[in-house]
């Protein structure tokens, strides 16, 4: 059942004393001691990397932030007492990607499966989903039984992760496999970013260096080798991430990805792009490069990737690296 408290969405559950209720930064406090006692425990979830850090600063900014459209975030609340947190992610027309942890102090009781009932029947009754998936690390026996027991079905294995769905009526297609994604803001001396282009939809596309993560690379480590792939540089310093993607899917060679991208500034004197380093499918998409000033990226009409790109990088440029990576749209 779902009710308005406090201007916000507010689940009941199956547990007569659990209910999901929306996170705001007025939970940050109480949400930052929750993963302080949990920090081990939240780390075995990809999902929740950035939560490990703690950061006060930095979790109360994400929760004063408005979700992207269609998405909510729920606090799960044991007597009114915070215990874990479940996502609703949109990631397309009527497609939800759950997500969700659970204090360790609270797991083994059917409290995960209650929240996650839900937040999928809310999904389907009032978002109107298509369907809702979930993509689980390998090991995590626990996230596996309780979508099972929510009649998810296996869809597959991909990246590390195995893939869940459950579709309501028609099936709206496969689950998109998640893709990890490392691009680099290379800018020179003269304040120019480079971008590369390609076709899409009669329109031409420009975005940033960069490209999926290979196994076990990091998103360091997978920047400079796409540098080095790109455009030949290999003396190439990152100043760190500035930007974080969020998740949109995407669809190369038949099959649907959902792009989890992070952004790094890097800083180069001015130079010749040597793309000799690309691949078969890079040499058949791209269709050009150049380096772009402030002044020329907010004059075209052409498609700037992520969304408000010249907006955005006008602000990096005069401001420097952000504390902490701002979220963008793709």
């Amino acid at each position: 059942m779902t009710h308005e408290r406090d201007g916000g969405t507010c689940l009941s559950t199956s547990e007569h004393d659990l209910t999901l209720r929306e996170l705001t930064a007025a939970d940050a406090a109480g949400y930052v001691a929750l993963l302080a006692a949990n920090q081990a425990h939240v780390g075995r979830f990809a999902d929740w990397d950035d939560e490990r850090s703690c950061d006060p600063a930095w979790i109360g900014e994400r929760l004063a932030e408005v979700p992207p459209e269609g998405s909510i975030r729920l606090g799960l609340r044991l007597g009114g007492t915070l215990v874990g947190r479940l996502d609703l992610i949109a990631t397309a027309a009527s497609r939800y990607r759950i997500a969700y942890w659970l204090d360790r102090r609270h797991t083994g009781r059917g409290l995960a499966t209650a929240a996650a009932r839900a937040a999928v029947a809310h999904a389907r009754d009032a978002r109107g989903a298509r369907d809702v998936y979930a993509t689980v690390t390998h090991g995590n026996e626990r996230g596996t039984a309780v979508l099972r027991r929510l009649g998810f079905a296996a869809s597959g294995e991909a990246n590390g992760y195995r893939l869940f769905q459950l579709p309501f009526g028609a099936a709206p297609g496969p689950v998109p496999v998640p893709r990890a994604a490392a691009r680099v803001l290379l800018v020179d001396d003269e304040g120019r970013l480079l971008l590369f282009s390609g076709r899409r939809d009669g329109r031409t596309h420009w975005y940033t260096a960069g490209g999926g993560l290979e196994p076990g690379e990091t998103h360091e480590e997978a920047a400079l080798r796409e540098i080095r792939e790109e455009t030949g540089l290999t003396r190439v310093r990152l100043s760190g991430e500035v930007w974080r993607g969020r998740p949109v899917i995407a669809r190369w060679g038949g099959v649907a990805h959902e792009l989890r991208q992070r952004y790094f500034l890097a800083r180069v004197p001015v130079c010749e792009i040597d793309t000799s380093g690309f691949d078969e499918a890079e040499r058949a998409r791209v269709t050009g490069h150049r380096w772009w000033t402030a002044a020329e990226l907010a004059a075209t009409a052409d498609v700037l990737r992520p969304a408000g790109l010249p907006a955005l990088l006008a602000r990096l440029l005069a401001d420097g690296p952000p504390a902490r990576p701002v979220l963008v749209d793709a």
